[in-house]
């Protein structure tokens, strides 16, 4: 059920819904409501297109953990009170796995802080403890992502001995949830995620009980577009990220 609440809200799909609606419409000579169609179409794609929209839509979700947290500042990372925490907790959902080959070598996607900045957290608090959370190796028959990461921090130069992964989870509840169950709930950790994700992810692990700060990577924008900045495709990918945020907080608010 949920997964049908994600594709009905899914501004990509509402928008090639609404194409295909017109199509057929024409096709049918349903002129009327083809015509009218065609105007929420445009208007939409308009809306959708407009980056300073979409920057605004995402700012409560991205400014979240900077206005919450001092260390979410990037500059202020280095000072670190590193005897207040265990390590760092990151979240999957940055290294490809369905394709995988040795071949090739380990990926890394759009999101690569995520799994990169636990490193670099390292080395301001070489005591920290990292722990990556995502699925393990038996989905689907495939290698998992949290063998991966830790692969890749082995080859970054993290000790074995300071590694943790969390592999049974498919899901930011479910990371919460396994991270619960395999740390306790007693020591203070730095929780790593994309920035639009961040206020999700903290609810979730809060939510079982675990003391998380947040430290937001990976951010949808930089800097705030101009008024003229306009783009479909970039407009959409970001409406689906933020969409997919907004329904998840409401969803867990509601469930939980």
């Amino acid at each position: 059920m949920e997964w049908v609440l994600r594709l009905l809200i899914d501004p990509l799909f509402i928008w090639l819904a609404l194409l295909t609606l017109i199509v057929v419409l024409f096709w049918r000579a349903k002129l009327r409501w083809a015509k009218v169609s065609l105007a929420l179409f445009l208007a939409l794609s308009f809306l959708a297109s407009s980056l300073i929209l979409a920057f605004h839509a995402a700012q409560p979700l991205e400014s979240f953990a900077l206005e919450n947290f001092k260390y979410a500042d990037y500059r202020e990372r280095p000072n670190l009170p590193c005897e207040r925490y265990e390590g760092v907790i990151a979240l999957g959902g940055v290294i490809p796995n369905s394709d995988f080959s040795r071949l090739r070598g380990i990926q890394v996607g759009s999101s690569a802080e995520r799994v990169i900045e636990p490193v670099r957290l390292q080395r301001f608090c070489p005591n920290f403890k990292l722990v990556f959370t995502s699925f393990g190796k038996d989905l689907n028959g495939e290698v998992g992502e949290s063998e991966l990461a830790r692969e890749l921090w082995r080859d970054l130069g993290v000790k074995e001995d300071s590694m943790k992964v969390e592999n049974q989870s498919t899901n930011t509840y479910e990371n919460a949830r396994e991270s619960a169950k395999l740390l306790g709930v007693k020591d203070r950790w730095l929780l790593v995620t994309s920035a639009s994700h961040m206020k999700r992810a903290i609810e979730s692990f809060r939510g079982f009980g675990m003391q998380v700060d947040p430290i937001p990577v990976d951010y949808l924008f930089s800097q705030s577009p101009s008024l003229l900045e306009f783009s479909i495709f970039d407009g959409l990918s970001i409406w689906r990220t933020i969409s997919h945020e907004y329904f998840g907080i409401l969803y867990y608010r509601l469930t939980k």
